[in-house]
């Protein structure tokens, strides 16, 4: 076969192998754009426990108590009250033992008249030797030695009078009386018990002012003030709304339960409240609609150049949204979001120093591979 011819032939079934691929190579697509990132989503939702302040429990008490015990020393010999006793002003709560208190003041009155004697001797020589002192008849060092005398046996007798007064008033402490009206909430000694000078006898709470006291949770004392304003409900009178203020913060943590107490002063309270009663304490009560504020994850902020910030992924969309907000307290694993977001939009939740306000999203499916 000549050459022109095959060249022809072979030429022909190359064009014939190379149709198949040139068709199939026009019939593709351009390349595939990059897959949309999922992302984790939470839609938002005002945060109730917020809305309405800190609702905790708190226990009625006394504004004013104490706790009362001996300045002196003894044997326990009375105790007239038992707890939930009224008393009034004066009333003898306990008694020690008086006999040895009685037996200091004697021996301290009999020291006061031995001093008395001493003395009245010591004005007597100084007296009949002043004469002589102004005659001659008598050198004046040994005046002057009698007069030191006097002047000690004056220091005598006054040390005396006053063991003498101390006694009296450790015999009259062997009575311990109520310093105030009120209720005796707690008893610590019984007759018979020997008891050191300051140890707790009886404990009190005063007639008066009765008071809300609250244990306040480190993430919530920060919103709380002086002044504040409270709504609390009784237990017992549950439809009762008391209305107060907030009078005392305790600058210090309890070291056991990490709770601050809150002491709240109410307007009035029900003849029906009793001590230790239990009521629901509404901290922080504006009385007016409360602003929105919203729970979300830490891991849903976003820190950039003009503060923080979330990213939001707008209904019907597919491309995010960085959102500046204002944040409220922030705890350990959450943050409080004041302003910048609505009820109901959909806030991404984990990987958000990962994404970019152009980049194509779809909410993450745990069900997909």
């Amino acid at each position: 076969m000549p050459a022109a011819s095959l060249f022809r032939r072979y030429r022909a079934l190359l064009c014939l192998s190379l149709c198949p691929l040139l068709l199939a190579a026009c019939g593709q697509d351009a390349a595939p754009s990059a897959a949309p990132t999922r992302v984790r989503l939470q839609a938002v939702q005002p945060d109730t426990i917020q809305q309405a302040g800190l609702n905790l429990p708190g226990t009625v008490v006394a504004r004013v108590d104490s706790t009362l015990s001996f300045r002196v020393p003894g044997r326990l010999l009375a105790r007239p009250v038992d707890v939930g006793a009224q008393v009034g002003q004066g009333t003898r709560l306990a008694q020690l033992d008086p006999e040895p208190l009685r037996l200091a003041r004697d021996e301290a009155a009999a020291q006061v008249a031995q001093t008395q004697g001493v003395l009245e001797r010591s004005r007597r020589d100084v007296a009949r030797n002043r004469t002589l002192v102004e005659k001659g008849a008598l050198a004046r060092a040994d005046f002057d030695a009698l007069e030191t005398g006097l002047n000690n046996a004056q220091a005598q007798h006054d040390a005396a009078r006053s063991r003498l007064a101390q006694a009296r008033n450790n015999l009259a402490y062997a009575d311990l009386s109520a310093p105030q009206p009120g209720i005796v909430t707690q008893v610590h000694a019984e007759v018979g018990q020997v008891v050191a000078a300051g140890t707790p006898i009886i404990s009190m709470a005063y007639d008066g002012q009765r008071e809300l006291e609250v244990d306040v949770p480190e993430n919530g004392i920060a919103r709380i003030q002086p002044g504040s304003t409270v709504q609390a409900r009784l237990l017992s009178a549950p439809d009762t709304v008391l209305q107060g203020r907030v009078r005392e913060i305790s600058p210090v943590a309890d070291p056991a339960s990490r709770t601050y107490r809150v002491r709240v002063a109410l307007d009035a309270m029900p003849d029906s409240a009793r001590l230790g009663m239990t009521a629901s304490v509404q901290l922080n009560h504006t009385g007016a609609a409360p602003a929105q504020v919203f729970r979300l994850p830490l891991a849903a902020l976003y820190q950039q150049g003009k503060g923080p910030a979330v990213w939001v992924l707008p209904d019907e969309a597919d491309h995010l949204e960085l959102r500046p907000v204002t944040l409220g307290t922030m705890g350990t694993d959450h943050i409080l979001v004041t302003a910048g977001l609505q009820s109901g939009e959909r806030v991404v939740t984990a990987g958000v120093h990962r994404l970019d306000a152009g980049m194509p999203v779809q909410p993450w499916d745990h069900r997909l591979p």
